[in-house]
């Protein structure tokens, strides 16, 4: 175990040379940022193992710089891989748990870890990086008592002012709503502070705790009004069906809390037919209860298909292995063929040729340099893949005597056809 005291010198000094080893011309490219990166995990499962030795105050020094290292970093190096997002998500992970271990010494160290969290946020590095700068605040909650909370508020008070010279005055404003709330529920427990939570509403985090607390409460009217009133005003955007937080899924989960089979199955049938998948084993499960999942089968069939959820519904037939339903649908519509020919080949070989011929030479007539043509001839590889030689025979004979004077695909042709 390396000494509490080395810790904080290590991980400024491995920042700091990594930096400066991929650091070229001023510039760090997102390879370089990448190498940076992975030393500053490595630098994140140091503090951790500080943490685990039960240094939670050592850890948490770390991992605060770590965390400005990242945020400086995010300001001029190209970030564009996403791995020095992970980084900081994982660091703020870290810090959340030194600040959760913390809350249980005495109050001269949870007043140290407060001092150590305030004087960090405060610093320019997070000018331009709201959210990270809040996020890093609201990490210090649990270590506060009503007199130390006073400091944590004057910050506050200082951010809001300083919002005003701001592009984005709006957001700061949010995420001050947000902190204060979280502060006083902690001081003063969810009860007392009720009232502020249903006056700062808009704030959607804070509409999601409302949402959670009164399905805790057993209060589902409540749950999905709140949650209708927001997805209602936002049934124009787009729907995120992979995001758990996303308006419909969370309506969903309340009408399930609820037990109320009836509204779980309308919604259930709404996100189907926006292209949520997963909600064709949902409607499945539910009606299977009931014996009434064969009744219902071919009409949702005909609803996804109607609703125009290509790759739902063509994911759904492929796992009730509906591969006539799945061919017709393809000749329809031969969007990305060579992905769903492999489920077909082996019952319709001679469809599936045919449809690939087809689209094949429609391919190869819109495409234009070799770089086109070589997609072509993958297709054209891929079918003899799939044991149609023949077929591949004769549209690579079809193709040299549409296209005589294409000379780079005459090549690739040439090429392909040392397979058959």
């Amino acid at each position: 175990m390396i000494p509490s005291e080395d810790v904080i010198i290590i991980v400024k000094n491995t920042i700091a040379a990594s930096i400066k080893c991929n650091t070229y011309r001023g510039y760090i490219g997102w390879s370089s940022c990448d190498n940076i990166c992975a030393d500053m995990h490595d630098c994140v499962d140091m503090c951790a193992e500080q943490l685990k030795s039960g240094d939670a105050l050592t850890a948490l020094k770390a991992s605060v710089y770590i965390l400005l290292s990242g945020v400086k970093l995010a300001s001029y190096a190209d970030s564009s891989s996403g791995m020095l997002t992970d980084v900081i998500l994982c660091t703020y992970d870290l810090i959340g748990k030194c600040t959760k271990e913390i809350e249980k010494q005495d109050k001269k160290m949870r007043n140290a870890a407060l001092d150590i969290i305030i004087k960090e946020a405060r610093k320019n590095a997070f000018d331009g990086w709201t959210d990270w700068r809040y996020d890093l605040l609201k990490c210090g909650i649990c270590l506060c008592d009503e007199k130390n909370a006073q400091k944590l508020e004057k910050v506050l008070d200082i951010l809001l002012e300083s919002a005003q010279e701001e592009s984005f005055p709006d957001y700061t404003k949010k995420e001050d709503m947000l902190a204060r709330y979280l502060l006083h529920r902690h001081l003063y427990g969810k009860e007392a502070v009720r009232e502020e939570l249903y006056q700062n509403i808009s704030v959607k985090e804070l509409r999601r705790i409302a949402i959670s607390d009164a399905l805790e409460e057993g209060q589902y009217g409540e749950a999905e009004q709140l949650c209708l009133e927001q997805a209602n005003e936002e049934s124009a955007w787009h729907y995120r069906s992979s995001d758990p937080e996303d308006w419909n899924n969370i309506l969903y989960d309340i009408y399930a809390a609820a037990n109320d089979t009836e509204k779980q199955i309308a919604q259930a049938k709404k996100l189907l037919l926006m292209g949520n998948e997963k909600f064709w084993e949902v409607l499945k499960q539910i009606y299977s209860q009931n014996n009434a999942w064969n009744e219902h089968y071919e009409s949702l069939l005909n609803l996804l298909k109607d609703a125009k959820q290509t790759i739902c519904y063509r994911n759904v037939l492929i796992a009730e292995k509906e591969t006539k339903r799945l061919l017709e649908d393809v000749t329809e519509n031969p969007f990305d063929l060579f992905y769903y020919g492999k489920y077909l080949v082996k019952d319709y070989p001679e469809q599936v040729y045919e449809l690939c011929y087809e689209e094949i030479s429609r391919n190869c007539a819109q495409a234009k340099d070799r770089r086109e043509y070589k997609k072509v001839t993958k297709q054209i590889a891929q079918l003899i893949k799939w044991k149609g030689t023949d077929k591949a025979g004769e549209l690579i004979e079809e193709l040299r005597r549409t296209y005589p004077r294409r000379t780079a695909l005459l090549d690739e042709l040439g090429k392909v056809e040392k397979k058959l």
